[in-house]
């Protein structure tokens, strides 16, 4: 019936359509009217939770912020020389001996000499496996014997990593716990273990200022146990521990309240911020003044109905009209998809649908002869257009910022000039450079990483021949080190070296990028080789690099060699190409 109807109406004279629109129009101008209250009205409180969510997820990373302090904290007591020494020397003493006891005497105020500069650290406990069990801080007090066996099968297995737990009725601190291992020539005999508590609540209240909501109450749980609670949420109905996040309104007494909530998958809690719903009515009268105003403007376009009735009765005029414009930039496609044909009989259906006819002839011989070729050259050009990473740039405008407050002058000198380097190559419009500068950009960007990572990488170059003989592609060996740094420094617990060889063949410019990272298995290997595996963030992916060393070369090679352990090696060849041809 509809559809008998909407093609009645599409049929008819254009005058026919203005005196049936305009009748239209009163109708549409009531519904409008009820449309927009409603729409006021829902939108607030998706904004009010928005805006709570964002609080809340602030105050959640700064709890998180400062339990990982705690976590630093017990590390580097774990690996103080000063405190390894005094537990080789009480691994060797016996119970009985005085020394024992000077030892656990010294013990205690090294550690407690760390852990009084840390206001989050509640009190620590250490305890061995002979006789040493003893606590430091103010409200120092001994480990339940229960919460010592539960910690006792995860810390054996995290092999001196942190284990936390979380307070429960059993015991209602947070607890960072790591096993002391001697570090000396990676012995990794037990030493003892240590355990710090944190005042969890101090944390809470030290950060709840941060939430701008003047009548906020803050809740933090876990599974069966309230951590922290303001008074104002005493009888709240919270919701259920791991639900994620959301907002409900909810009732106690006569008032209702917003909450809105957020589970922390870092630490397992559940954050519930509540305040009066009462808060927001101003809000609601604004919807109302808003949709009092809405009514006025719909009056004014009711007034110039006329006028808008001829635009809609010349939009498919308009839409001719527009995808004429398309066929100008040549997307035949797109102009087609903008008629919008929809089986009108008057006059413009027809003229859209001739149009449309020869829209598609025409389509169909421009893909026949030139499409193809045009793709091609487009794809070529993008491949050639390669960028830097823009987190590399934030990190080293970073790490420059950093320099310059610790007056390293000299270092921050350098920096630039390689960063001002990189630049220019990697954003000048020519495709091609010779492979010296393209070796020297390399070198440039391994400089300013080395600042970066210090002593968790080294990065080496190598170069032989010739190379400002010859040309090259642009940014060619810059991507292979950044895919090494983040698969292979970053992946790596141990210090990962880089290193970058170019040498000129006999017939051709080898280049090789090889890394001691963690190296991949085969299965990855043959995905990284097929070219489906996707980069990590913006990088630039292997299997990019060699399609676009199959577009600017007609015989070129490209490998990729890999296993668990030994790193991973890329190798490139290139035939030479002699400078002189630009």
């Amino acid at each position: 019936m509809w559809e008998k109807i909407r093609q009645r109406y599409y049929d008819c004279t254009l005058a026919g359509k203005v005196t049936l629109a305009f009748i239209l129009f009163l109708a549409i101008f009531c519904i409008a009217s009820q449309i927009v209250l409603q729409i006021c009205l829902s939108v607030y409180d998706e904004k009010l939770y928005e805006k709570s969510l964002q609080e809340l997820d602030y105050f959640t990373q700064e709890v998180n912020r400062s339990l990982e302090e705690i976590e630093a904290l017990s590390a580097e007591i774990a690996m103080d020389d000063d405190i390894q020494e005094q537990l080789v020397g009480l691994e060797g003493a016996e119970v009985s001996e005085a020394a024992y006891a000077l030892g656990l005497l010294n013990l205690r105020e090294l550690i407690n000499f760390k852990i009084n500069g840390n206001r989050n650290v509640k009190s620590a406990a250490y305890y061995d496996g002979k006789q040493a069990d003893m606590v430091m801080g103010i409200r120092a007090q001994h480990l339940p014997e229960e919460v010592k066996e539960e910690l006792g099968e995860p810390l054996s297995a995290a092999r001196g990593g942190c284990v936390t737990r979380n307070p429960d009725a059993g015991h209602g601190d947070f607890l960072c716990a790591r096993n002391i291992l001697e570090k000396e020539n990676a012995r990794l005999t037990y030493l003892g273990t240590l355990v710090l508590s944190c005042d969890v609540a101090g944390i809470i209240d030290r950060n709840v200022r941060n939430l701008e909501a003047e009548h906020a109450s803050l809740s933090v749980y876990n599974d069966g146990w309230m951590i922290y609670q303001d008074e104002g949420a005493r009888d709240a109905a919270l919701p259920a521990w791991q639900e994620g996040k959301g907002y409900r309104i909810v009732r106690m007494g006569r008032e209702r309240y917003f909450v809105c909530y957020l589970y922390s998958r870092a630490t397992g809690w559940m954050y519930a911020n509540m305040f009066p719903y009462t808060e927001i009515y101003g809000q609601i009268r604004f919807a109302r003044m808003l949709l009092i105003t809405a009514s006025l403007v719909l009056a004014a376009v009711f007034a110039m109905g006329m006028q808008g009735l001829i635009r809609t009765i010349t939009r498919p005029l308009q839409e001719l009209t527009s995808s004429m414009r398309i066929v100008e930039t040549g997307d035949f496609e797109g102009a087609r998809r903008n008629l919008a044909l929809d089986g009108r009989r008057d006059e413009t259906g027809q003229l859209k649908r001739e149009f449309d006819t020869m829209l598609g002839r025409i389509n169909e011989l421009i893909r026949e002869n030139y499409e193809k070729q045009i793709l091609l050259k487009d794809t070529s050009y993008r491949m050639l257009r390669a960028q830097i990473n823009p987190h590399f740039i934030y990190n080293t405008l970073n790490t420059i910022n950093w320099m310059v407050k610790w007056k390293k002058n000299d270092e921050v000198e350098r920096l630039i000039i390689e960063f001002g380097n990189l630049l220019r190559s990697a954003f000048t419009e020519e495709p091609y450079a010779t492979v010296e500068e393209e070796t020297a950009s390399v070198e440039g960007y391994m400089a300013i990483q080395s600042y970066r990572y210090k002593s968790r990488a080294e990065f080496l170059v190598e170069k032989s021949g010739n190379l400002k003989d010859y040309l090259t592609p642009r940014m060619i060996l810059q991507p292979l080190v950044e895919n090494s740094i983040c698969y292979g420094i970053e992946e790596s617990l141990e210090k990962c070296t880089v290193r970058v060889s170019v040498r000129e063949a006999e017939d051709s410019i080898c280049y090789e990028v090889s890394d001691t990272g963690p190296g991949m298995d085969g299965e990855t290997l043959r995905a990284v080789r097929d070219g489906t595996v996707r980069p990590k963030g913006n990088g630039i992916g292997l299997a990019n690099i060699r399609e676009r060393l199959g577009l600017l070369f007609e015989e070129s090679e490209f490998s990729v060699d890999s296993a668990p352990g030994t790193g991973t090696t890329v190798r490139i060849r290139i035939p030479k190409r002699p400078a002189e041809e630009t």
